[in-house]
């Protein structure tokens, strides 16, 4: 049964080819180096240094990031589940001992502190992508299912 307030709707998806991949792992990396990244200039970093800046604004800023960071972990566990994103993070672990493999020795740490906050962001992006392929395939949302269980709104 078709509700009439929604008949002839037409939901415009979001694209999924190169350039809302790209647009995707823009937003999601920005949201994590601008959380935390090695040079000191993040969002964290600045938060823990004492400036004339307001601390509300520093935390405003902050929460904002995280808020970000939240919604692709959050749209990355509802799309590939727990099973997915361990999966996830061994290969991002074959592919960190790889890329640390070919470093040499006295680079391996600042290689390693620019890595692992671009590697969440890549697992999320991943997570945010296939959600939104899942979303077209079948016409569900993924972040309804975060919990394991469905929504109140899936049942009217």
């Amino acid at each position: 049964m078709t509700n009439p307030a929604h008949a002839g709707t037409v939901y415009q998806h979001a694209s999924i080819d190169p350039g809302g991949i790209a647009v995707r792992l823009l937003v999601i990396e920005f949201g994590t180096l601008a959380s935390w990244n090695p040079t000191g200039y993040s969002l964290l970093g600045w938060l823990l240094t004492d400036d004339q800046w307001s601390l509300a604004l520093k935390a405003a800023l902050l929460i904002s990031a995280i808020i970000l960071a939240g919604w692709g972990v959050r749209t990355t566990l509802a799309a590939l589940r727990p099973l997915g994103v361990a999966a996830g993070v061994v290969m991002m672990a074959a592919l960190t001992w790889t890329i640390l493999e070919a470093v040499p020795i006295e680079r391996r740490m600042p290689v390693l502190a620019w890595w692992l906050p671009i590697s969440v962001g890549l697992l999320a992006t991943g997570g945010v992508v296939w959600a939104a392929g899942m979303t077209r395939l079948t016409g569900h949302s993924q972040k309804r299912y975060v919990s394991g269980k469905k929504s109140r709104s899936d049942y009217h």
